[in-house]
């Protein structure tokens, strides 16, 4: 079997338990905004995966363009720059399968539909940057998971093409996304956030644990 030369991470429900962030985060932009709710974790899970604008359009039961929408998305985005990483860590096996990637020469790379101020400030607070060869957002100019065109500019600033690479995830969007892009194998993390969905089922590297990726460069 032929041996991956690189990878792709998404980021959280991936590399990073953000769940309590999030809520906290997202329970904040609503106090401020005036609502009388909160959320609890297992409230918030459903709604992680797809970005910032897509958790507050689903919270709130609203079109993605609604103007109540937008405001909670940008209050959401403006207080997660203040507490990126108040209670997040990554998951078990994470940085030590990081280390031994590094270790053996493979380059790594992050796509994330969290905002890009927020995703710099989570990768360098959690000490997960120093592995990394790039980390992408939409903002950055690219469009969002499923379309793969943070994949291949990863890939090209990767100097591999996406047949020689593996996409890691937790979401549908990140599974399509890696193979929208036709990456060697698609994995998903069965520590995320969203059950892998049925059509995916033995399409996919399932991931017990973390650590277990590195059997694929064995």
């Amino acid at each position: 079997m032929t041996t991956p030369k690189a990878f792709i991470f998404d980021l959280d429900g991936t590399l990073v338990d953000a769940l309590p962030d999030i809520r906290a985060n997202a329970n904040r932009a609503l106090k401020s905004l005036g609502y009388d709710f909160e959320l609890s974790l297992k409230e918030t899970r459903p709604h992680v995966g797809g970005g910032a604008q897509k958790l507050a359009a689903s919270v709130l039961g609203k079109a993605m363009d609604d103007p109540d929408t937008m405001a909670l998305y940008h209050a959401f985005a403006d207080i997660y720059e203040r507490h990126p990483a108040d209670f997040g860590r990554p998951f078990p096996g994470v940085i030590k399968t990081l280390q031994d990637m590094k270790h053996r020469g493979i380059p790594m790379s992050c796509v994330t539909a969290k905002p890009a101020k927020a995703r710099v400030q989570v990768l360098d607070k959690l000490g997960i940057t120093p592995y990394l060869s790039a980390a992408l957002s939409p903002e950055d100019g690219f469009a969002k998971k499923p379309a793969p065109d943070m994949l291949y500019e990863c890939c090209r600033r990767m100097s591999v093409d996406a047949a020689e690479t593996v996409m890691v995830g937790d979401t549908a969007y990140d599974i399509e996304a890696g193979f929208n892009a036709g990456c060697m194998h698609v994995a998903y993390c069965e520590h995320g956030y969203q059950p892998l969905p049925p059509q995916f089922e033995g399409k996919v590297v399932r991931l017990a644990r973390f650590d277990e990726l590195l059997k694929l460069l064995s």
